[in-house]
């Protein structure tokens, strides 16, 4: 019931629609029967605490930010998990103004200055398919990777655009061309770096 309620939402933007699969029977099984007790939490006693729960659902491209956000908010004060956290934080804000800006960038060298961020942002009428050519899709994505960085989970925000730089003509070469001028040199370490901090 708790899953359910925090899982679900009134926004739907933010909520997910809660289902139960399987065998639902077995949900009327305690957990224990499968894992096992530790005997130094037999007299201990369920708390439902509250206090670090988030108020309202949290879209999934921010679940890495709020992870980094906790970790810095409960480390202890002047620790080196605090100035960890901290940093964490930092580089994960960092690398998505870096997507953002590597994008538009990307679409003002291929568009021009003004025209840019219209083709980057248009949405093709109902009925019609994100994108004419998949394999197009696939490799620009890759070479602007390679120039840019991982997209990670928040730049695939950015999938229309590079979608409509396909539909609009753009060749392979201007594509690898604009890409090097956008992200001249960038670490290729710098997001796996921070996705190590998300697992830990």
């Amino acid at each position: 019931m708790q899953v359910k309620e925090r899982t679900a939402s009134g926004n739907p933007a933010y909520g997910s629609h809660v289902m139960q699969y399987g065998d639902v029977h077995l949900s009327k099984d305690v957990l224990f029967l499968y894992m096992g007790t530790d005997p130094a939490n037999d007299n201990s006693t369920f708390m439902d605490d509250n206090s670090m729960r988030v108020s309202k659902a949290v879209n999934q491209r921010d679940a890495d930010l709020v992870h980094f956000w906790y970790k810095f908010h409960k480390a202890p004060e002047g620790s080196v998990r605090k100035t960890e956290a901290q940093k964490q934080l930092n580089e994960a804000i960092s690398h998505r103004m870096h997507l953002d800006n590597s994008i538009a960038l990307v679409g003002k060298l291929l568009f021009g200055i003004k025209k840019g961020p219209e083709v980057l942002t248009s949405v093709r009428p109902a009925g019609q398919p994100l994108v004419d050519d998949w394999d197009c899709l696939k490799s620009y994505v890759r070479t602007f990777e390679t120039h840019c960085g991982s997209l990670s989970q928040y730049g695939m925000k950015h999938m229309r655009s590079v979608a409509n730089i396909c539909n609009a003509g753009i060749k392979m070469e201007q594509m690898v061309e604009a890409s090097a001028q956008a992200c001249p040199s960038v670490p290729s370490n710098t997001w796996s770096s921070l996705q190590r901090g998300f697992s830990a």
